[in-house]
């Protein structure tokens, strides 16, 4: 049973609420415009497969760095093979991908850039995972712009004003992107990965993210964002800690209470999300003290 469940959270669904929640977001500003739309659940199933997709191919780029840095250990430590991995990340991305052009062809390009992105972000020639300025990119496009927009492409037509209420959540993954490869530094530099925490150092890294962070606060506010500028508002503090403390676990908490707020907030328009949330939570903890005797995720 555990050798099935590992195939499922081989997609890291624990990472999955950041990317839920901003297309909730996403969904929710454009059906304030258009009144009630499509439902958005079907549009979480089907991002559900293209980012784990997503994930499983970076793993399977990432063994070396993986093992370096002590986590992720389905392909690292050989729970799963990586032919496997390979299969099921073709799978994923075919029952993603298809599906998205069968609702419409806006929705279905949008889910071709996704895998677009995907695959430039861990597959050699491009590599942006090992890129400091491409892989923040590819990260602030894909998890924040992208998301956001698909969940808004349930209910209107892309347009100039989607991409413009788009770049807060933009700007906010790119500082929650940057706070995450800060306790990765010695192990990515040991493997070649060059992050922008490699290159710049912890404390520039630091500030550059508190920076972002302040600039999604800003341009919520100018784009009359209210649950989005109210979450990163709450999260500010911690981010402005963070530069003063420079320690590990402040910044952990930091990018996990940023989540966190910017959850609730989807949960306060789709409560239902909540019982998701929870599920999900308890049931990766549940798997990951089973299968390797941690107790994963934690709150803080």
């Amino acid at each position: 049973m555990l050798r099935y469940l590992d195939c499922v959270f081989l997609i890291r669904p624990v990472l999955m609420p950041p990317v839920w929640t901003i297309l909730l977001l996403g969904h929710r500003r454009s059906s304030q415009l258009s009144g009630d739309g499509y439902l958005p659940g079907l549009a979480i199933l089907l991002v559900t497969f293209l980012v784990g997709a997503v994930y499983v191919l970076n793993q399977i780029f990432d063994i070396e760095s993986d093992r370096q840095n002590q986590k992720l250990f389905f392909l690292a430590k050989g729970y799963i093979s990586k032919r496997s991995a390979i299969s099921e990340m073709i799978l994923l991305n075919l029952i993603s991908v298809i599906p998205a052009f069968l609702i419409s062809w806006e929705l279905g390009l949008l889910f071709s850039l996704g895998m677009i992105f995907g695959i430039i972000y861990s597959t050699p020639p491009f590599s942006f995972k090992n890129r400091p300025i491409g892989g923040f990119l590819v990260n602030a496009l894909a998890h924040g712009s992208l998301a956001f927009l698909i969940g808004w492409s349930m209910n209107r037509s892309l347009s100039m004003e989607s991409l413009l209420f788009s770049l807060p959540y933009m700007f906010a993954v790119g500082a929650i992107y940057l706070n995450t490869t800060i306790p990765d530094i010695e192990g990515d530099r040991r493997t070649g990965k060059i992050t922008l925490a490699v290159r710049w150092g912890k404390e520039k890294v630091i500030i550059f993210s508190a920076i972002l962070m302040a600039v999604a606060i800003v341009l919520s506010f100018l784009v009359g964002d209210i649950p989005f500028l109210i979450a990163s508002s709450l999260s500010f503090p911690f981010f402005i800690f963070c530069a003063i403390t420079k320690r590990d676990r402040i910044i952990i908490a930091a990018t996990k209470v940023s989540i966190l707020f910017l959850s609730i907030a989807a949960c306060v328009f789709y409560p239902w999300y909540f019982a998701i949330l929870i599920l999900g939570f308890v049931g990766t903890r549940l798997y990951y003290k089973a299968r390797f005797g941690l107790d994963y995720p934690t709150l803080l």
